[in-house]
């Protein structure tokens, strides 16, 4: 069981290295507004490629969703649809309010909401032993780490008027919006907590799948698929919107338009998919703390990997020491964190 538990851990890991690095062939994509490939990465890893992935894997997919309660089947869809609502308010609270403070509320509330939902719902009882006191204090570790890498992005963003776009297109971020930014992006690290919760309320999904053949690999799936593609609606009207706003939509067929950009597009889809079904593998194989543990180990290892990437790339280059310090202290935390994590199913 330890083995399997530290397999599963691994697991989550190497998705998180997939999800921190899916947003770096965006720099790539010449003559493309944002909403462009952002509608081909969002068809291609929210709706298309989960469901080629499921209906590969997954044996008697109708049966299954058949045997499976309305209550799940909604519960997924319904948590689903509020992360994709939540992954949509991530690029407006980050226009509004900025790169390094945003993602310190986004990802400090998607990890620990993610986290502790599952436990105090589904097994509450942890909470009063040795392992629950270990998840606990691992936990609030990690925010303090994922806050203080979030510091030094704000620090590094405040020398430059303008903030760095990333995967959600931003513009300049303006001190008036401030009070809309810190709501908005409070609702959107509250709501995508929700995909984590997709997987935790539709375990009877997972059930089924099992039962009617599919291994303990894959059998996740069944969620991801329903999930996803429910997420992908937000995207898809907000993509819509800016592509009417912008006059954007005659660039996907635009003779300067490179096959390039398609095949970026595309490659984005796929490593986020692979490690959000990495997830839910390593997640399942980590027993019942999968949800719980899994998540935050999650969102730590995207941290950590987005951080190197932007170092490697120049983005941290001139910034002066006090944000460097805030970075390293940060991203050494964010180790300790997933260290503590590790221990409490051993305790």
């Amino acid at each position: 069981m330890q083995m399997e538990f530290i397999a599963g851990a691994g697991t989550v890991l190497a998705a998180g290295v997939l999800q921190g690095a899916f947003a770096l062939p965006m720099k790539y994509a010449r003559s493309w507004n944002h909403e462009n490939i952002w509608l081909v990465f969002a068809f291609t890893g929210l709706v298309a490629t989960p469901w080629c992935l499921t209906l590969v894997t997954v044996p008697h997919l109708r049966d299954i969703y058949g045997a499976t309660s309305y209550t799940a089947i909604w519960a997924i869809i319904g948590f689903g649809a509020v992360w994709g609502v939540g992954a949509t308010l991530t690029g407006i609270g980050l226009q509004l309010l900025g790169v390094g403070l945003g993602l310190s509320i986004l990802i400090g509330l998607s990890a620990s909401v993610g986290s502790l939902i599952p436990v105090l719902v589904l097994t509450p009882e942890m909470l009063n032993t040795h392992a629950g006191h270990l998840f606990l204090i691992g936990s609030a570790v990690m925010v303090l780490g994922i806050s203080l890498a979030a510091r030094a992005g704000a620090l590094r963003d405040a020398r430059t008027t303008t903030i760095p776009e990333i995967s959600t297109g931003l513009g300049i971020a303006s001190r008036s919006k401030f009070a809309m930014g810190l709501i908005v992006c409070i609702c959107s690290g509250v709501f995508s907590s929700a995909l984590n919760l997709s997987y935790a309320f539709g375990a009877e999904a997972i059930m089924h799948a099992k039962q009617f053949g599919a291994t303990e690999t894959w059998a996740s799936n069944v969620v991801a698929a329903l999930a996803t593609s429910a997420g992908f609606a937000a995207n898809l009207i907000y993509c819509g919107y800016r592509l009417r706003r912008n006059h954007s939509l005659h660039l996907f067929f635009s003779p300067k338009t490179s096959s390039r950009n398609w095949l970026l597009g595309l490659l984005m889809g796929v490593l986020w998919f692979g490690g959000l079904t990495l997830y839910g593998v390593g997640a399942l194989h980590m027993g019942k703390l999968g949800t719980s543990l899994g998540w935050p180990l999650l969102m730590g290892t995207i941290i950590l990997v987005s951080n190197v990437s932007g170092y490697i790339g120049g983005e941290w280059a001139g910034v002066d020491r006090r944000a460097r310090v805030y970075l390293y202290s940060g991203m050494s935390i964010i180790l300790i964190a997933l260290g503590v994590l590790a221990m409490a199913p051993r305790s």
